[in-house]
Order: C-alpha cells, then sequence, then structure tokens
C-alpha cells in the first residue's frame, strides 16, 4: 500500500510538471502573439503618423503661400516705369505710393502754389529703415534728374529753380545751354537720336503696345480690332508716323523697333498719342549728351526744401490743379542699399514700402515675400508666386480648378468673355472649386473668401484685396 501510495505521488508529480510546462509554452506563445500584434499596431501608428507628418509639412509649406496670376509681366517694370497692367500690379505689392503714406496739401500763391508734404509717423522700409523727410527729398530730387525716364516725373512741373538745377548753370550761362539745347532737338546729331530712341521712345513704344493688345479683349473695340487682325498692325496704325508701315508680319520686338527710329526726336505725334510730355525728357537727354560732367544733382532746387524731419515743401511758379495728384500718385522709394530691395538695369536698388519684398524673379515669374516692416504687422499670405504669362480668363478658371493658381485677376477679360467664362463655370461643377467675383478668380479651398473685401474688387485693387487676404490650409 506504501508503495501504490508513492506511484501515485509520482504520477501527480509528474502531471503537474507536464502542465506547468504546457502553461508556460502557451503563456510564452501568447506573449509572441501579443507581442506581433503590438509591433503591427506601433508600425501602423508609425505609418500614420509619418502620413500626417509629411501632410502637415505640405500643409505649412503651402498655407501661407498664394499663387497668384496679375496678368502678363513684361520684365522691365520698376518703381518708375511700368508697361502691362501686370506689371502695375506687381509694384502696388512692393511699394506704397506717397498719397498712402503722408499728406499733401495745395495753397496758392501768385501764378503758382506751394504743396506741403507730411509723412505719417512710423512709417518703415523694407529693411526697417524709418521713412523721413529726406526720404522725400531723395524721391524728388532724384525724379528731376536730367536722366530720369520714370513715368511719373515731376520735370513737367513748374518747380521754382528746376531749370537752374537741370542745366547746371544760371543766368546768361543759362539761356545760352537752353538755347543750345532747342537748336540740337531740331536737327539733332545722328548719336543723340539714336539716344532718344533708345532711352525714350522704345519705353514708350512698349507700354504703348500692351495698351493696344487689350483693345482685342474690348468689345467696343471690336471693328478696329477685325480691320487690323495683328496687336502690331494696330500698333502701326496708331503711332506709326510713317503711314505707309503696316507692321505686317513683324513681331512686337521688330515693330517697336521700327516705329521708334521713324520718331528721333520729333515726338509730337507720340506725345499727342500717349498724353505724356516728352519736352522735359528730351531736353534731359540733350543736357546728358552736351554737359555729361556737369551733369545735375550737385546743386539745390530753390523750390524744394525740408520743413522739418517729416515734412517737405515744393513751390512751382505756375498752378495747375493736377499737380497735387502727380505728388501723390508718386511711389515711394528709400536710399539704395547695398544687397537689398529691386534692381534696375544700371544695378541700382531701392527700397519699398509695400507690403512685400522681391524674392526671386525668372522667366516663369517673380516670387514675393512678406515685408516684416510693414505698418509693423505681419502680412498674410507671407509669400507670394506671381506667375507669368499670357492666358484667358477661362484658362485662369481652369488653372484655378487644377490647382495650378490659387487666385488670377481677369478684370481686362471679364466682361469679353462672359460667355466663354459663363460656360466654363457650369461645366462640371467647377464651380465647387473656383469662384468669379467681379473679375477676381480664386479657390475657396485655399483662400478664405471673407477677408475679401466687395471694394477693393470693384476698385480692381489686388494690393488692398491680398493686404487682407487669408489663406486656408491645403487638402
Amino acid at each position: 500500500m506504501g508503495r501504490s501510495c508513492e506511484c501515485e505521488m509520482k504520477t501527480e508529480y509528474k502531471k503537474r510538471v507536464v502542465l506547468l510546462v504546457v502553461l508556460c509554452v502557451v503563456i510564452v506563445g501568447m506573449y509572441a502573439v501579443c507581442g506581433r500584434i503590438a509591433g503591427n499596431r506601433r508600425e501602423e501608428q508609425k505609418q500614420t503618423w509619418t502620413a500626417s507628418r509629411e501632410n502637415n509639412v505640405k500643409a505649412a509649406g503651402t498655407k501661407g503661400t498664394l499663387r497668384l496670376y496679375v496678368g502678363e509681366l513684361s520684365g522691365r517694370a520698376s518703381a518708375f516705369h511700368w508697361e502691362s497692367v501686370g506689371d502695375e500690379r506687381l509694384l502696388s505689392l512692393v511699394y506704397q505710393k506717397i498719397g498712402d503714406l503722408a499728406e499733401v496739401t495745395q495753397q496758392k500763391k501768385g501764378k503758382g502754389a506751394v504743396y506741403r508734404i507730411h509723412l505719417r509717423e512710423d512709417v518703415m522700409d523694407s529693411d526697417g529703415k524709418l521713412v523721413t523727410a529726406d526720404s522725400l527729398l531723395y524721391n524728388y530730387y532724384m525724379r528731376c534728374q536730367v536722366g530720369y525716364m520714370g513715368e511719373d516725373s515731376i520735370g513737367g512741373m513748374a518747380v521754382r529753380g528746376l531749370s537752374a538745377y537741370r542745366y547746371g548753370a544760371q543766368g546768361k550761362r543759362l539761356e545760352r545751354r537752353k538755347k543750345k539745347v532747342r537748336q540740337a532737338l531740331r536737327q539733332p546729331e545722328q548719336k543723340l537720336r539714336q539716344r532718344a530712341v533708345k532711352e525714350l521712345v522704345v519705353p514708350m513704344l512698349y507700354k504703348e503696345y500692351y495698351w493696344v493688345r487689350g483693345l482685342y479683349h474690348n468689345r467696343s473695340a471690336h471693328k478696329i480690332c477685325e480691320r487690323y487682325p495683328e496687336p502690331v498692325q494696330l500698333l502701326a496704325y496708331y503711332y506709326a508716323p510713317d503711314t505707309s508701315y503696316s507692321g505686317k508680319g513683324r513681331n512686337e520686338a521688330q515693330a517697336v523697333r521700327d516705329i521708334a527710329k521713324q520718331y528721333g526726336t520729333n515726338l509730337e505725334h507720340l506725345a499727342e498719342m500717349t498724353g505724356i510730355e516728352c519736352d522735359t525728357r528730351l531736353q534731359g537727354l540733350a543736357i546728358q549728351y552736351f554737359w555729361p560732367k556737369q551733369m545735375a544733382g550737385s546743386g539745390q532746387i530753390a523750390g524744394i526744401r525740408k520743413l522739418d524731419d517729416r515734412t517737405v515743401q515744393i513751390e512751382t511758379t505756375k498752378y495747375r490743379e493736377e499737380d497735387r495728384n502727380k505728388l501723390k500718385n508718386m511711389y515711394l522709394v528709400t536710399r539704395k542699399q547695398k544687397n537689398s530691395g529691386s534692381q534696375n538695369d544700371a544695378g541700382e536698388t531701392w527700397n519699398g514700402t509695400g507690403a512685400y519684398i522681391l524674392q526671386e524673379k525668372d522667366k516663369d515669374g517673380i516670387r514675393l515675400q512678406v515685408n516684416s516692416y510693414y505698418d509693423r504687422e505681419a502680412v498674410n499670405p507671407t509669400q507670394i508666386e506671381v506667375q507669368n504669362g499670357e492666358f484667358t480668363g477661362t484658362q485662369c478658371i481652369q488653372m484655378v480648378c487644377d490647382g495650378i493658381l490659387d487666385m488670377a485677376c481677369i478684370w481686362e477679360r471679364a466682361d469679353y468673355e462672359k460667355k466663354e467664362i459663363s460656360r466654363a463655370m457650369k461645366k462640371g461643377d467647377s464651380l465647387w472649386e473656383s469662384a468669379l467675383y467681379g473679375g477676381l478668380v480664386y479657390h475657396p479651398g485655399r483662400v478664405n473668401a471673407t477677408t475679401i473685401s466687395k471694394k477693393m474688387v470693384d476698385a480692381e485693387n489686388i494690393a488692398g484685396i491680398i493686404r487682407k487676404l487669408e489663406m486656408n490650409g491645403s487638402d
């Protein structure tokens, strides 16, 4: 009996050992399965987190960037000269006009007038430099230089003492120089004629070419456009002194060059067609030609002086109501700084006071970066990619729907392409992906529509629209 009990105990012990081994195997197996499940979950979480991070990075990279079309760019725009409507809109993003930054008052004095330009407080340029009365003097004196060829020159104003400054002489010597210039412009030497063509006539004709081409998007001009199917032919019809020149078979650059050569220094027809005074600019070219070492700029203009750190006074010898607007409508630039600002053909640079600064430029467009000193507050979007090209209104809508653009200006085409645009907006429910508001096309998924001002849209003021614009995140 003792042996039987002993055998039963051994058998029970073996069963317990086997049960323990089996239990351990089961536990190990369960741990292995749980580990695989946990590993898979961690991998799934990692993949989800990575995808989420990539999406967030993508959104962060595009949320503050507006892909914008303002119209065709000429590639020759500066703070002082623009040719196309796209140029004008682009410049309004980089520069502000004096009238936006200062109060300009006007008071009659004898036959002339006195203008006072008083700057707002704490106006800063894109380098963080305070804009002062000296900045205003820099702008006005620069536009009085004989070599200045900008669109908003004050040379046409009868500023007291301007002739003495421009000719670098006074009294009888001034009169002799004026007489020599008048004679030279009546019978110009070949070199002077060539300079007038290159530096004055060609830029003016390029600007007129863009205006002429815009007529082909204007229904009221369809008869004249049907008669001259190519813009260069219509340009020749309006601006070529030689009435036998048709421009047929010539491209834009060739036609401009051909017509410019017909002018030389006789710009009466061009001045009549453009409404731009050319005499002052021609005189400046002649002064540069005859007295290159005695250029204006070393003296002072009697009619321009600084009253205090924020006020400049300009006195004229003739009164004209429009002169006040001339002073207000100039873009304000500050003195050039090394490696900053916008660059001209001569390599000089200027700083602006607008919401954006030029960051990068190539043949496909321009990239703008927000000016951190603009009104001392951040502006959204922080970057603007301005695309270059000549696109129709319907093409712009399609590019917005396709995600190539976030916003496009088609004011000058909206009425002309009314039927085509209506079809494009209805086809395939495209309106869900783009919206047209008074000539402004935008993507509601990228642009916060509530921040688009109707007043600015009606005024076709793209700079005013973008300064308050908010961007939505990307999908």
